[in-house]
């Protein structure tokens, strides 16, 4: 989840499958309020998660001195993003194209 809004992290909580994990790359203003009782009875998993620092990431990445085609699975369009989720539920990552 990484909107950053109290809806996105609702909508994250109302389709997960039981068992499953909500990664969440955001924060959140404030205390936003959750059903503990749905991540409790449905074994829910949440995950913090902090993101790098994306200037030093993406100068690295522009000066090709780490190649992230190793990461990459498959390159999809927008059109198949179905497909495309599916696909990375079984690979590290997967590229949608949007044109």
């Amino acid at each position: 989840e990484a909107t950053g809004n109290p809806g996105g992290l609702a909508q994250a909580l109302s389709i997960v499958r039981p068992k499953g994990k909500i990664v969440l790359k955001s924060t959140y203003e404030g205390f936003p309020s959750v059903d503990m009782t749905r991540i409790v009875v449905r074994e829910i998993e949440l995950i913090g998660s902090r993101c790098g620092p994306f200037d030093k990431a993406i100068s690295l990445l522009e000066k090709g001195l780490v190649d992230p085609t190793p990461l990459i699975a498959e390159t999809f369009h927008i059109s198949s993003a179905y497909e495309a989720f599916e696909a990375a539920k079984k690979s590290l990552k997967v590229i949608l194209r949007m044109e």
